[in-house]
């Protein structure tokens, strides 16, 4: 029983919502790379901020989980990584039989060139990963987690870039034990202001 910790960016308001009992809302969006689910930075409470400081500008703030990964799709191991990799051509010979082009990955314009942010492609594959094994195994995966390279090079030459990380999607929302208030103390050492969670009067 795998347990972790991720952070999910969002405004005051959802904060205050999710605080208080409310239950995440899966996101949908043809892009999102891992398929429908709850998205979180795993052991990241900076880069969710900084995510919602870019997409909700008008009270950017940041939320906890306790997330139990259950039966998880863990891309970042080698039994993941090659089950998507096999239904990636299970993808193609079906998209081929019915005459459909295959959707592609896109850079977003906000970054730098060469990002495929816009994840298409790797969502369908996704997508059809999950169908094929709820089919095959009359199972489902409760969360998906991959590493996500992204950003701009630490320096000229690097492997590393600056905004990379772990995200989870979960898929099943009763993996998701607990929501909790990031602790003052970890929002002073990482300069994050502790009135993220006070809504306006």
């Amino acid at each position: 029983m795998a347990i972790v910790l991720g952070y999910h960016g969002c405004n005051q308001e959802t904060a205050q919502l999710l605080l208080g009992g409310s239950s995440f809302q899966p996101s949908t969006k043809p892009y999102d790379w891992l398929g429908a689910g709850s998205y979180f930075w795993e052991q990241d409470i900076q880069r969710a901020y900084d995510w919602a400081i870019e997409h909700r500008q008008a009270a950017p703030c940041v939320v906890g989980a306790v997330i139990e990964l259950g039966n998880c799709l863990d891309l970042t191991t080698q039994p993941g990584i090659q089950a998507v990799k096999q239904v990636y051509e299970s993808y193609k010979a079906l998209q081929k039989q019915t005459g459909n082009p295959m959707p592609e990955n896109k850079d977003a314009s906000n970054r730098p060139p060469g990002n495929r942010a816009i994840r298409l492609l790797d969502r369908a594959v996704i997508d059809h990963l999950h169908a094929n094994y709820k089919v095959m195994s009359r199972r489902e995966f409760d969360t998906v987690r991959a590493l996500f390279p992204e950003g701009e090079e630490l320096y000229p030459g690097a492997g590393f870039w600056d905004k990379t990380h772990v995200q989870i999607a979960v898929r099943n929302p009763e993996q998701i034990r607990g929501v909790f208030r990031v602790p003052g103390h970890e929002l002073e050492k990482l300069g994050i202001p502790d009135s993220i969670y006070q809504l306006p009067a």
